[in-house]
């Protein structure tokens, strides 16, 4: 369980480093998408990979913890602003 968090914080934290790679997948099979499209692309492409990846190593994924830990990952920044200016 907590395997599964910790794998959708790191999608979270990291699916802008495959955008290169997924972009250039869809220039070659001719699909064009917006700048926030292709954000969004990403990132549900990066998350179905994790899930993948999990059932293939054969852990109980949980879907909302996936996605909790994705949310958080992309939010981390401004949720440690928050978190540390609160403190001051």
């Amino acid at each position: 369980m907590i395997f599964t968090l910790i794998t959708g914080f790191v999608v979270g934290v990291f699916f802008t480093q495959a955008q290169p790679f997924i972009s250039g997948l869809l220039e070659r099979a001719n699909v064009a998408l917006a700048e926030t499209q292709m954000s969004l692309f990403n990132f549900a492409i990066c998350l179905g990979a994790a899930a993948m990846l999990l059932n293939l190593i054969g852990v109980h994924s949980y879907p909302v913890l996936l996605c909790l830990g994705a949310a958080v990952g992309v939010a981390r920044k401004p949720l440690l602003d928050r978190i540390t200016s609160r403190g001051a």
